[in-house]
């Protein structure tokens, strides 16, 4: 075996880094892309993890490694930033100094891990070929496999609307988690390989069916995004009232223009492909959490992580949550496990706490609850038990800390405007308890609790009594591990955290204006990184306390539990994911047959809803692209009025400032305008019809033949989907 000495790891990183800032400087295709991004996203990380000797555990490391690496983007980038226009450099965020930066600061940490012995590597012959032999094992190829199969089932639908592959990447991973819960022949040391494999063609083989984004707080994030990128640095006093909440998150500002700028691609590829492939880590990190510090076996971490992954939100693309959530779950490895104490572990949560909060202010909000909830409860119970109470690292002084940190950069980056929007929301719900006290849900609770279901087609009805089931095996569960918590021995932190959930989702159930506040998506979301695991232990209770009943063999048991996890968790991934309805409402869509969503090769844009269940929403059309583009060059001074669901992608694509944005509303239909741009996207052109903005924030869907002021402008762009109008 030969053995590489620190100095000679040494020497191979700085080759490494050399090599990589040659192919981007010479704009290398492909090679300075995937040598940037692994420069980038994991070798930072991977020396501090090195140096501060964090952990042993392989998956640890890499997790930690990832963490470091976007903290370590995120902050050198606010450093510079901010000292490098004292020295002269006016755009610190750009080309040159990012990549002088990094590099130095890269080969600075090298050698600081090469003096204190931290490099070292074992490599011989077998043990190259021992791990190339792993790599072509079916196991790995299985797991590559599934991600080759989101891809081109996405690419499928972009270039031919044929979902076709798209269904065979989702019954290939129904197929494979099958085989992993049943079968004794695959090593459970692959299920954190599957884990990422199966989240992470789930995300592409949503996304990259269109080359253009979906949703609409992305496109802010875009614009935000790209006009740092045009000023080349940051500015906190920049931010409007509008944006000063987006503005004020790095995760938005600073990270996807890392990249962006040092990999040469537009900041929607960022989206695209780097985002999700951090996320894709976000179950990875819970599998661990739940195997170590809850003690569970690798099969149930395995079944608990694909429960969370088969929640239908899990692919939403809203990049500052998405960053968020990676880094609350770092956080919640280090604040669960029991040597928190080390300087360095602590130093290390800091940091990540810190990166919490400049990635996501509503993720920070709920982090903040569920600490003060962590931090109380084990005060209540130190009281009782002096060892726990010695073991915890937490405290008030901490929590403390942590609130300072978070309100402490809201107020410099935003101007307290995050601040202010809690406060009144939380205004707001003392002053509606009376009214708002168990009336409508939310949309996303109203599917969870069966509001409405009687009036919805079978298979959608099935699918909401499904999630209802769901939530039943989630009380069951929690009831089950609170009742035998000694025996299970269960982390006592953890059980406090998932009723601080349980807790909070029937808050939004009673309050609608909490739901609608914090969305509920995002609250049942962040809820199951605690509840996932009780749906499991829910189903297998049920089925031992039906099984002591029949006084069933142990081998009997063990096949009744695989075969009720299977019947319940592969249902409700396929009602997720699409491909029941799918399947049953849209045949046209998978056998090759001319689409009823399409004419003439043109995708209706009438609404949000898709063409296609294997689509997240209808995809902005390529056409509003360049109409947003052409826009933003021509406009000058003048306003641009658009209706409330175009607007989005206007802002993004057209890099337009809130301020020159205007909705339209029914008094501004009926007045002629004034050197001022109308823009009417593909869904207005299509039904000949635009949303007006009423007083109550509602929308009001018109035919604009009926306001002839709106076209009563000049034509001055069209290009089939989409039209400019000028008002002189």
């Amino acid at each position: 075996m030969s053995i590489l000495d620190s100095k000679r790891v040494f020497l191979l990183i700085l080759l490494f880094i050399a090599l990589t800032d040659l192919s981007i400087a010479l704009d290398v295709p492909v090679l300075s892309q995937v040598l940037g991004f692994i420069l980038l996203t994991f070798l930072p990380g991977f020396l501090l993890v090195e140096i501060l000797r964090l952990t042993e555990d392989p998956l640890e490391k890499v997790l930690f490694m990832i963490g470091l690496s976007i903290s370590f983007l995120m902050f050198v980038s606010l450093i510079i930033n901010f000292v490098y226009p004292s020295l002269g450099i006016s755009r610190p965020i750009s080309f040159i100094p990012l990549i002088a930066t990094f590099s130095a600061i890269t080969v600075a940490l090298s050698l600081l891990a090469h003096r204190n012995g931290a490099l070292h590597a074992q490599v011989s012959w077998s043990t190259f070929r021992t791990s190339i032999e792993r790599i072509l094992t079916p196991p790995v190829i299985g797991a590559a496999l599934i991600v080759v199969l989101g891809i081109f089932g996405a690419l499928f639908v972009r270039f031919y609307s044929d979902s076709i592959f798209s269904l065979v990447s989702v019954a290939t991973i129904a197929a494979a988690f099958i085989l992993l819960v049943t079968s004794r022949r695959v090593s459970e040391r692959y299920y954190p390989l599957y884990i990422f494999a199966i989240a992470l063609a789930l995300f592409y083989s949503r996304i990259l069916t269109s080359p253009n984004l979906y949703g609409r707080d992305i496109f802010q994030e875009l614009y935000l995004a790209d006009l740092v990128k045009s000023l080349g640095f940051w500015n906190p006093s920049l931010s409007n009232a509008s944006a000063s909440d987006y503005w004020a998150m790095l995760s938005v500002t600073f990270l996807p223009n890392v990249y962006s700028t040092l990999l040469n691609v537009d900041n929607v590829w960022v989206y695209d492909l780097v985002v999700p492939f951090i996320f894709a880590f976000v179950p990875v990190g819970l599998y661990r959490l739940w195997k170590t510090q809850l003690k569970f076996s690798n099969k149930f971490a395995f079944l608990s992580a694909f429960f969370f992954i088969s929640y239908y939100d899990f692919v939403l693309l809203v990049p500052r949550q998405l960053v968020a959530e990676f880094f609350l779950v770092l956080i919640l490895l280090l604040i669960l496990s029991h040597d928190l104490r080390t300087p360095k572990k602590n130093a290390v949560l800091i940091l990540f706490i810190g990166s919490l909060v400049v990635s996501h202010y509503g993720t920070s909000y709920i982090f903040l609850g569920y600490l003060a909830v962590l931090v109380a409860g084990s005060a209540l119970i130190g009281a009782a038990n002096r060892q726990e109470q010695r073991r915890s690292a937490l405290s008030a002084t901490f929590l403390a800390l942590v609130f300072i940190v978070m309100f402490g950069w809201y107020l410099f980056a935003s101007g307290g405007t995050a601040y202010a929007a809690l406060a009144n929301t939380g205004t707001h719900v003392v002053n509606t308890f009376g009214t708002d006290l168990f009336a409508t849900p939310e949309s996303t609770i109203a599917a969870g609790v069966g509001v409405g279901v009687l009036n919805l087609p079978f298979s959608h009805a099935l699918y909401h009594y499904w999630l209802i089931a769901i939530e039943v095996f989630i009380v069951a569960g929690l009831v089950f591990v609170t009742w035998r918590r000694k025996a299970l021995r269960i982390n006592t932190p953890f059980l406090l955290l998932s009723f601080a959930s349980l807790f909070l989702m029937l808050v939004a159930i009673a309050l609608p204006s909490v739901a609608v506040a914090m969305n509920g998506d995002r609250l049942f979301g962040l809820a199951l990184l605690f509840l996932a695991p009780y749906c499991i232990f829910g189903i297998e209770a049920i089925v031992a306390t039906a099984s002591s009943w029949m006084r069933a063999n142990r081998d009997l048991v063990l096949k009744l539990t695989h075969a009720a996890l299977i019947a319940v968790l592969v249902p409700y991934f396929l009602f997720s994911y699409g491909f029941i309805w799918e399947v049953t409402e849209h045949p046209s869509n998978y056998a090759f047959l001319p689409s009823l969503q399409q004419n003439e090769g043109v995708l209706t844009y009438s609404s949000n809803v898709s063409w296609s269940y294997m689509v997240p929403q209808t995809p902005i059309a390529t056409q509003e692209v360049y109409a947003a583009k052409w826009l933003s060059s021509y406009i000058g001074p003048s306003p641009v009025y658009t209706d409330d669901l175009a607007k989005p992608e206007v802002q993004g694509y057209g890099n337009i400032p809130t301020q020159s944005l205007v909705t339209l509303t029914p008094m501004i239909a009926t007045h002629s305008l004034t050197n001022a741009y109308v823009y009417f996207g593909a869904a207005n052109l299509q039904t000949g019809s635009v949303a007006l903005r009423l007083p109550n924030n509602a929308d009001e869907i018109v035919q604009y033949s009926s306001d002839p002021v709106l076209t009563a402008g000049n034509l001055v762009y069209s290009n089939g989907l989409a039209e400019v109008y000028y008002h002189t």
